[in-house]
Parts: C-alpha cells; sequence; structure tokens
C-alpha cells in the first residue's frame, strides 16, 4: 500500500517538469492553516511538508475557477528512517472563495474542507477527547471544514496579511467540541522573504490551554514559483517542533 502512495505522489509532483513557468502563488496557506485566497483557474500548487520523525504530508492542488480550487492530500508517518511507514488515509482539499470584498474595502472570505495540524498535532490518538473518535490504523488524521476571512493590511510601504478563520472535525468523526479558532500573519519581506506567524487549535470555549499551537515560520522565495519554509511548533511544555516545507507553484 505504501509503495503504491508513493508512485502515486511521485506522479504528481512531476507534473512543473511540463507546466508553463507563471507566478500563481496564491497565498493560500500562512504555514499550517489556510486564507482565504485560491489558486487561478489553470494554476496549481505542489508542496511537501516535513515533521517530526520522519513523518511528511504531500499536497497537490489545482485551480478549476478563480474562486475554486481542489486537490489531494497523503499523510504518511516515518516516511524517512529506519521506522515502519505508515500511510493515513488521502484526504481531499478543497476551497471556495465567497468574495474578494470592494476596492474601498478588500477583504476575502472562504470555505474550505482540508486536514488539520501538522504530524502528530493531527491525530486523533493525541486529541483531548480521543474517545469520542472511532479511528483505525490508516484514518488517523482528523480533516474537516472550515471558514476563513483574510484581510491585507497596509503598514511601512507594503501590503500584510491578516487571518482569522475556524475548524469544525468531521472525519474520522463529528466532534463539535474540537471546533478550533486560528489566526495568522503573513509579512512579506520585500520579493525573497516573508515572515509568517499563527495560532491555531484555539478552542471554540477557550479551554484545554494546554494543546493550543503557536507557529511561527520564514519563508524563502528561491524564484517567483518555488520556495522553502522553515518554522517551529510551539506547545505549552512541549519541545518545540521544526518543520520543512517546499512549495512549487505554477500554471498548465
Amino acid at each position: 500500500m505504501i509503495r503504491k502512495y508513493f508512485f502515486i505522489c511521485l506522479a504528481l509532483v512531476s507534473i512543473p517538469m511540463f507546466a508553463e513557468d507563471a507566478d500563481t502563488s496564491g497565498g493560500i496557506y500562512t504555514i499550517n492553516t489556510p486564507t482565504a485566497f485560491t489558486l487561478p483557474r489553470a494554476g496549481f500548487d505542489v508542496s511537501m511538508l516535513a515533521y517530526d520523525r520522519g513523518g511528511m504530508e504531500f499536497k497537490t492542488i489545482v485551480g478549476v475557477h478563480d474562486a475554486i480550487f481542489i486537490g489531494v492530500s497523503l499523510d504518511v508517518d516515518h516516511a524517512v528512517g529506519k521506522e515502519k511507514a505508515d500511510a493515513n488515509t488521502p484526504g481531499v482539499v478543497a476551497k471556495l472563495k465567497l468574495t474578494d470584498g470592494w476596492e474601498s474595502f478588500p477583504i476575502s472570505i472562504a470555505l474550505g474542507y482540508d486536514s488539520f495540524y501538522i504530524g502528530a498535532y493531527g491525530r486523533v490518538e493525541n486529541s483531548g477527547r480521543r474517545d469520542e473518535y472511532s479511528s483505525s490504523k490508516y484514518n488517523r488524521k482528523i480533516c474537516g471544514p472550515y471558514f476563513a476571512i483574510t484581510k491585507p493590511l497596509f503598514a511601512f510601504g507594503s501590503e500584510q496579511y491578516l487571518t482569522f478563520g475556524m475548524r469544525l472535525p468531521v472525519q474520522p468523526d463529528y466532534v463539535p467540541k474540537d471546533a478550533t479558532y486560528f489566526a495568522s500573519l503573513d509579512v512579506p519581506l520585500g520579493t525573497m522573504f516573508a515572515f509568517k506567524a499563527e495560532g491555531e487549535k484555539v478552542y471554540y470555549n477557550f479551554k484545554r490551554k494546554e494543546e493550543w499551537l503557536g507557529n511561527l515560520g520564514l519563508k524563502m522565495n528561491f524564484t517567483p514559483n518555488a520556495g522553502v519554509m522553515l518554522a517551529v511548533i510551539f506547545q505549552d511544555d512541549e519541545t518545540p517542533c521544526r518543520i520543512l516545507k517546499v512549495e512549487y507553484a505554477s500554471s498548465f
């Protein structure tokens, strides 16, 4: 099964070799939380995120309309290293942008569906309400719908992006008590670098603070299409988790 998933991912990642070179990076994520932005029609975004203990998450997303994208994600525990690789059930990725606001007040609002959190933070067994989930070996990744609001900010002669949103887990089970808020800030530093910060896994009633996550990251764009991001995930009384994300965006 792992071998089959590997070849599927390899085929998806090879798509850029046959694509046109164009700057279609839509800022669809900050670090791990979504924004309200989408890809242009015929645009695509391919990424690989590496997290602790050799885990990797692959995502391939395609814009079918300027306001809609769809895609697939595959999360593999221990993809690198000596331990046995365990693939979680592939997940659906989708987003519908409802509006970009008005010229006098630009604001983007979107609805979407995606996986939640990175690595072990998004596993059923690490949820404070794990007894309410009925997971299997290959269906342990928490996924569900979300809404996001992104507002461009203008300061110091440049544009930044502030995002707020909420997630509701429905896979592998509907657990409304695990609904969470997230917020993020994306600050471009010229055309080559961007500083990113976000808070996530903030529960709807603002309790279980020990599970809240705070993430800080720095992205470096080698070209208008390709970039690498280094980030650190912080959780109360836990060792910070370092992650690496490689991303390529272009159009067909």
